[in-house]
């Protein structure tokens, strides 16, 4: 069984959470490759889903691995608190960005839906927080919501 961590460093705190290998093995297995070595990022609090924040993996690293050839599994419009979604949107696809847009989408709250301003997007549930660890990954989607920008460190456990 394979997990991940993301912690905030600025607060002290990890959240864990294991990948669903079995629901969506090449999404895991990508998003494995990708994480051999920490990802040092930002996590924002999104816009149009509700309570998820939003992950930009760095698009140069994450074209070195599957992430953009990775096809639809365990997708979901309708996240539960707890589980990680993992979206890819090519160049040109989201508002006419030049860049492709590798999403990691780690939903901390009920209620919350992968609708966009262009429609429905469903994302690929990859991994789901420790239940242990629900409680704080709420009150730092919280934090990102009122505070902003959150520094992020994803690694393997």
């Amino acid at each position: 069984m394979k997990a991940i961590k993301l912690t905030f460093p600025e607060h002290g705190v990890s959240i864990r959470a294991t990948l669903l290998e079995d629901k969506a093995p090449k999404t895991c297995q990508a998003f494995w490759d990708i994480i051999q070595e920490p990802i040092e990022t930002n996590g924002r609090h999104a816009m149009y889903t509700g309570k998820e924040i939003s992950v930009q993996l760095p698009g140069e690293r994450a074209a070195s691995t599957n992430l953009h050839e990775v096809s639809p599994e365990n997708i979901t419009c309708f996240p539960l608190p707890g589980e990680l979604l993992y979206t890819y949107m090519p160049a040109y696809a989201w508002g006419g960005n030049p860049k492709a847009i590798y999403d990691l989408g780690c939903f901390y709250g009920p209620d919350a839906r992968t609708f966009f301003p262009m429609g429905w997007i469903a994302g690929n549930r990859f991994a789901k927080v420790w239940d242990e660890d629900l409680e704080t990954f709420g009150e730092m989607g919280s934090k990102a919501n009122t505070e902003g920008v959150q520094q992020i460190v994803i690694e393997r456990i």
